[in-house]
């Protein structure tokens, strides 16, 4: 477990790119589906998207709770929910193109999230 800590800010920066990943890939879907349909099998499916979102919400759950801790700001656990909601009804709830806005504005609040406490845990750590 100390390991982990000790490379926090790695850590904390793939949490932000995981974001980005998530909504560049459901940006990028209704084209991909389109023009290069072979592979909506493994890139575009379902359970990637499920991988994804799951990847992006363990971490940063734990990336922004022991953040909270230290600045106690609560901004960005509260984004971290919105965008965990929003992403939840993507995959569950949302069908056709409504899908598509759920998880692309819920990995968008999520780096807002990351950004956010980012800003917040340098101001309090001294040391950056």
């Amino acid at each position: 477990m100390r390991k982990i800590f000790t490379h926090y800010h790695t850590l904390n920066k793939v949490g932000l790119w995981l974001s980005v990943l998530c909504t560049i890939h459901c940006l990028a879907m209704p084209f991909l589906m389109t023009a290069l349909p072979f592979l909506g099998e493994s890139f575009l499916s379902e359970k990637s998207e499920m991988y994804l979102i799951g990847a992006s919400a363990v971490l940063a759950i734990f990336l922004l709770i022991k953040d909270y801790r230290n600045h106690q700001n609560p901004l960005p656990l509260r984004l971290l929910v919105i965008a965990l909601c929003f992403n939840v009804a993507g995959l569950f709830l949302a069908k056709g193109s409504y899908e598509t806005l759920f998880n692309v504005t819920g990995a968008l609040v999520m780096a807002l999230a990351y950004y956010i406490n980012w800003n917040s845990h340098r101001r309090a750590c001294h040391s950056h």
